[in-house]
């Protein structure tokens, strides 16, 4: 299987920005490499995903509590081109505009609240207007009357935005009561809703009275000032005039200085919206005001207000000169706000006075919303004449503190951890003295004022409405801005003598790390409904006038309305789908003729119950891509009349409209679907219209022969090919996380909401690459071992994984068939055998490899070594028996048997033997063994010993290091470098040495390995010695990465890009095209380096592999684990290598052997030889018989001749074997 790269991708160059659809996003250009004398590359590591580097900003992005907005590429990946702060559930399209949906306060770096739209052609996000104060559910797009519907949970529960003005408009049936809307659709040119809601919002009507929730704003918890107070001590206080209780007492009063104007001021650390003033006058010696003025902050604006006149008992209206009566004609006088305004602190101006001056007795501001605030001292003050029953307050628990941010004040409790997140808590405890149904309100104040977004978790508010009843929902305090959620809708129970509603907010005690929790309010609003309605609602234009809110057509006698009223109370519907004009009604409601959670509406009004529906709730459904089937998932195992779970039906299921049947999509799920979202996936070089279901499940069923499918979280369905995509044979994407919505815009391409994270190539710890840099997945599932790898070695990690870690591989050929083989720590499971660290296949089949219960469970496997396409050397941390043969550390493995080898190496020896790398030595059939062991059989051989494979016997190495060798690299058929971290014999520590064959003889490099911070993990050299080279390792002080270039006598470090907890695996140098000219002295101008690891970059992010040449770098590959965290490669491998690299040990080019070019020259010369010779003996003969022949005598004796080149001179190095550079 194949993938083909990104169809704007070649090894050459990208052009410089691609439109997707219409938003412009910027490619990359790649260097030129030239990789054509590489043949396949191989790529292992640690990964589950793999994509090339495409386009500017990508990188492995992270799942998050948070939804943001995204772009399908045609590769596959997804580009996130904005984040909010929230949830985003609903798109939908009109001209060149996406409008959202959704719970956020932010998009991008802008302020939004719950709405937005989004420019096609810019890619720009625009609010609409100040948004929507709640969580909307669901966009629609009237396209026809260029309207937009907004539905869910808020005030009204519906909201219209005219596209035409780009305002607000005003709904017409004034919203739905009761509860949310979810679904949106369009019928016959009407508009139907779907939801859980009783009735529309303008019939309501009230019959209570509007006093009894009426709220005392708490006056005694404010910062009250005056100006112009009399001298009079007994008079001058303006907080004597806070719950008065004697209107004639002086500390009852405040007056003002006889014959001037005065301010009386309260300010608040909280905000408010009053609706009512109560003002008693003064009554000290004739004194008291006769007009005011009340003036709000922070509008600063002059309120204007209504009241009684006194005479005629009117409504009257005043402003900047509100009158007061004389204290003797009144006790107090009310006035109520015209508009109803927030603010936080107010002023009344006393204008004018009776007798010598102006004062006042008590004022009390009320309004009418009920709340409770966190912060019990804002709430109801219980001294001002109220009962302490009939008030709002509320009780915290835990180590809370007031905090105070943009004016606000709130409590928040910090470094929350451990016991103390069953401890802390606030209970709310709201003043509700009628009964009905409410909507409840949690406010949040925004992490970003009070510097605490790091630290913000997840809290659960528990809504405890009447006796017996309980609802928890749980929410994401990481919002930027303030914000609020609704977290009940329905009925409240008033306050008794036994029962009273509770709100408690506490954390969620299953969170690690030091939480930040804040409360602030709970607020109560008392909703009316008319009834009529039971989860659907449909809404006909003519059947309503603004001024009228109906005509007199019957708006509750439709059809839609009608099968609403024949489910049973408290239906809730969660999605909507028409299809040939038929409706499609899905959710958690029963109903008349078995109804269960699903029914079809027809266009001739007749309803039908789908064969008694399914037996469970549903949470998302969608019309499949040819208009034949209803797809739909959530929390459900069987049809409606039946009650035990039924495989087919498990979670997902089909509804073929064509003959009403139930089908299952397989044998479905484990676990319950939350939403179903369509996009499109490039497979294969086709375009397949893919659905994406996430939820709370783990794997796909097996199904037959087919067996379980590990899924976390999310699964894909092929339409087209009628399957889960993992059971295709198609190459597949990696994608993880979450989808809410999508909405296809030009040429096919999808805007996605929701936190996923995607890779080009699903492959498990494994890949191919070609020369034009298409890329494909070893064809075999790479499962983690078990058991713990006690490493020696310097870098390379060990864990539990759901896939297993490649370290090393190679490509190996038997006759005509190709092979790849890889070692690491990984199971592979065959129909017939399992295979564990090490295994040899070709495109189909496992053809060998270490049986699982061959060695120890704690194994490894490091390097896997071809020798002239005859054996593989393996070696690695692994010890055991092969049939009588005792093994440790290193094994042969026979191609042409496709098995172990007859005789193996002696076991090595030693204190956790483990062997690293393993080389040929050009020309012979000795194999290189480096790693950390002290005997070889029975000889001393400290790290490095040589086993030849005709003999098989081993070679100690004389003399020397000892400590751990990770690199072994000739630089000419007898000199070696090994890097690690060794020392010599005199225990100096020493990272770089080099071995001599033809003298037997090692040095320590000098400087060139003493000046090194520390132990070398990857050694590359770019001549014969080592005086420019390029290494990487560990600082032996803190374990960070280093990479550095051996240029000009001393070292120079080139890895400062490279970020704190970068590790580097692997250093390979790679051909370019056409020359750089580059002004650098650490790579040559026709080459750049490739780093291969776990880089971390401030541009780019986590990159897996990444190009350096000389002076920056670019990424080449991104990679991702099965748990989305950053992938990794280990090493890369290549199809055709050379013995000995004549610069950098990975610049390759194709060529013959020495020996075979001597032999083709031979060839050549003798036929010239034979023809020369020919000629002249023709010549000669002919000469001969006309002239006669004389005997010349020789100059040269025969022995002579065989002396002067020996055969072994020519035809000795066709016999060596090709290595692994």
């Amino acid at each position: 299987m194949r993938l083909s790269a990104f169809a704007l991708l070649t090894a050459s160059a990208i052009v410089s920005s691609t439109a997707v659809g219409a938003i412009s996003i910027d490619s990359v250009t790649l260097p030129d490499v030239d990789l054509s004398g590489l043949g396949q590359i191989g790529l292992v590591g640690d990964f589950r995903g793999i994509s090339l580097y495409q386009y500017a900003g990508q990188q492995n992005s992270s799942i998050t509590s948070t939804d943001s907005l995204l772009i399908d590429l045609p590769s596959n990946l997804v580009f996130d081109f904005d984040e909010s702060d929230g949830t985003i559930n609903s798109m939908c399209i009109m001209g060149e505009s996406i409008y959202i949906a959704g719970n956020f306060t932010r998009i991008g770096h802008s302020e939004m609240q719950s709405v937005a739209r989004i420019n096609s052609s810019t890619g720009d996000v625009h609010g609409l207007d100040k948004g929507v104060l709640g969580n909307v559910n669901v966009a629609f797009c009237d396209v026809d009357n260029s309207i937009v519907y907004f539905g869910g949970s808020f005030t009204n529960n519906v909201a219209i935005w005219n596209v035409s003005s780009e305002s607000w408009g005003t709904v017409p049936f004034g919203g739905l009561n009761g509860g949310p809307v979810n679904a949106i659709v369009e019928r016959n040119g009407n508009i139907i809703f779907g939801g859980k809601f009783s009735g529309i919002g303008n019939t309501s009507s009230t019959t209570y009275d509007e006093r009894s929730r009426m709220q005392l704003v708490n006056l005694k918890s404010a910062n009250i000032s005056a100006q112009g107070s009399t001298s009079n001590s007994a008079y001058s206080s303006p907080r004597s005039v806070v719950c008065s209780n004697n209107i004639s007492a002086a500390n009852s009063t405040w007056l003002l200085e006889d014959g001037r104007a005065g301010v009386w001021t309260a300010s608040f650390a909280y905000d408010f919206q009053p609706t009512r003033l109560r003002i008693r006058n003064a009554d000290a010696n004739g004194r008291g005001t006769k007009n005011f003025r009340f003036v709000a902050y922070p509008i600063n604006g002059i309120m204007n207000l209504t009241y009684a006149d006194p005479d005629t008992g009117d409504t009257a209206h005043c402003d900047a000169f509100c009158p007061l009566q004389n204290i003797t004609e009144a006790e107090y006088q009310e006035f109520e706000f015209v508009n109803v305004i927030g603010m936080d602190s107010f002023s009344l101006y006393l204008l004018d006075y009776y007798g010598e001056g102006a004062g006042l007795s008590e004022i009390q501001l009320y309004q009418e919303q009920i709340i409770s605030y966190a912060i019990d001292a804002f709430n109801e003050p219980a001294s001002c004449g109220v009962n302490n029953s009939e008030i709002s307050t509320s009780k915290a628990n835990g180590d809370w503190k007031v905090t105070t941010a943009s004016g606000i004040s709130y409590l928040s409790a910090a470094n929350v951890s451990g016991t103390s997140l069953n401890s802390t808590r606030v209970a709310f405890y709201p003043d509700i003295s009628i009964a009905g149904n409410y909507t409840v309100l949690m406010y949040t104040p925004g992490c970003m004022a009070d510097s605490s977004c790091s630290s913000r978790g997840l809290v659960n508010v528990t809504v405890s409405p009447s006796k017996g009843a309980t609802t928890v929902t749980h929410l994401y305090q990481t919002n930027d801005f303030d914000k609020y959620d609704i977290i009940y809708e329905g009925y409240v129970e008033a306050n008794d003598e036994l029962f009273r509603p509770v709100v408690t907010l506490a954390p969620v005690d299953s969170q690690i790390g030091d939480i930040t929790v804040t409360a602030q309010k709970v607020q109560f609003v008392l909703t009316s409904t008319s009834g009529g309605l039971n989860g659907l609602f449909e809404y006909g234009p003519a059947n309503f006038t603004t001024s009228s809110g109906s005509t007199d057509v019957g708006i509750y006698e439709t059809a839609v309305n009608l099968a609403g009223m024949a489910l049973d109370d408290n239906a809730e519907v969660t999605g909507l789908v028409v299809a040939d004009s038929n409706l499609y009604v899905a959710g958690n409601f029963t109903g008349q003729n078995s109804i269960h959670n699903f029914f079809i509406l027809s266009n001739e009004s007749d309803i039908s119950s789908a064969q008694g529906g399914l037996n469970g709730t549903i949470a998302a459904m969608v019309l499949s891509d040819d208009g034949k089937s209803i797809i739909i998932g959530g929390n459900f195992g069987a049809r409606g009349n039946e009650s035990s779970f039924v495989s087919g039906l498990s979670y997902v299921a089909r509804y073929i409209s064509q003959n009403s049947t139930w089908t299952g999509l397989d044998n479905g799920l484990n676990g319950p679907v939350d939403d179903i979202v369509r996009v499109s996936l490039n497979l294969s070089g086709d375009t397949y219209s893919t659905l994406v279901f996430t939820g709370d499940f783990s794997e796909i069923l097996a199904d037959g022969d087919d067996e379980a499918i590990s899924s976390a979280g999310l699964a894909l369905w092929i339409e087209s090919e009628d399957a889960w995509a993992d059971r295709t044979t198609l190459e597949l994407p990696f994608i993880s996380g979450s989808l809410s919505a999508s909405i296809m815009i030009e040429n096919g391409t999808y805007i996605l909401a929701g936190s996923l994270s995607s890779q080009s190539l699903v492959a498990s710890s494994g890949a191919f690459l070609s020369s034009g840099l298409d890329m494909s997945a070893m064809p075999f599932d790479f499962t983690d071992s078990d058991g713990t790898f006690a490493r020696r070695s310097l870098l390379l990690p060990v864990g539990n994984n759901s896939t297993g870690l490649i370290y090393s591989g190679t490509f190996c050929r038997n006759g005509r068939t190709e092979y790849s083989a890889v070692g690491g720590k990984f199971t592979v499971d065959t129909q017939s055998e399992s295979f564990q660290n090490f295994v040899v296949f070709n495109e189909t089949d496992v053809t060998g490899g270490l049986p699982s219960s061959a060695f120890f469970e704690s194994t490894a496997v490091l390097a896997v070594y071809n020798h002239d396409n005859a054996s593989l050397i393996v070696g690695g941390d692994f010890s055991g028996s092969i049939g009588d043969i005792k093994v440790n550390g290193i094994i042969v493995w026979d191609l042409k048997t496709q098995n172990f080898a007859s005789t193996q190496p002696p076991a090595l020896g030693g204190d956790g033997v483990q062997v690293n790398s393993i080389v040929s030595r050009p020309g012979t059939s000795n194999i290189i063994v480096a790693g950390s062991f002290s005997t070889a059989g029975n000889i001393t051989c400290n790290s490095l010993c040589i086993y030849d494979l005709d003999r098989g016997s081993w070679t100690s190495v004389t003399g020397g290091i000892s400590g751990d060798i990770f690199s072994v690299r000739f630089i000419d058929s007898d000199k070696v470098i090994v890097a690690g971290n060794m020392t010599t014999g005199d225990s100096t520590a020493c990272y770089m040495a080099q071995y001599d064959f033809s003298s037997s003889s090692w040095s320590t490099l000098g400087p060139q390995s003493s000046e090194l911070p520390g132990p070398v993990n990857v050694f590359l050299s770019t001549s014969d010695s080592v005086s420019n080279a390029l290494v990487t390792g560990i600082y032996s002080g803190n374990g960070s990465a280093y990479l550095m270039a051996y240029s000009s006598g001393s070292w120079v470090s080139f890895g400062e890009d490279l970020l704190e907890g970068t590790t580097i695996y692997d250093l390979e140098m790679l051909d370019l095209t056409h020359v750089a000219h580059r002004n650098s002295s650490i790579i040559p101008d026709d080459s750049i380096l490739l780093v291969l690891g776990e880089l971390k970059f401030q541009e780019y992010g986590n990159v897996s592999a990444a190009f350096f040449d000389g002076d920056s770098w670019t990424p080449f590959l991104y990679s991702v684990k099965e748990n989305n965290s950053p992938g990794v490669i280990y090493s890369l491998f290549t199809e055709i290598v050379e013995s000995v690299p004549s610069a950098y040990a990975a610049t390759i080019e194709t060529h013959l052997k020495a020996g075979y070019v001597v032999l083709i020259s031979l060839a050549i010369s003798l036929a010239i030889m034979f023809t020369i010779i020919g000629t002249a003996l023709t010549v000669a003969y002919w000469r001969r018989r006309s002239e006669g022949y004389e005997l010349f005598p020789s100059q040269l004796s025969d022995e002579h001749m065989a002396r002067t080149l020996l055969p072994t001179a020519l035809f000795g190095e066709i016999s060596s074997a090709p290595a692994k550079y």
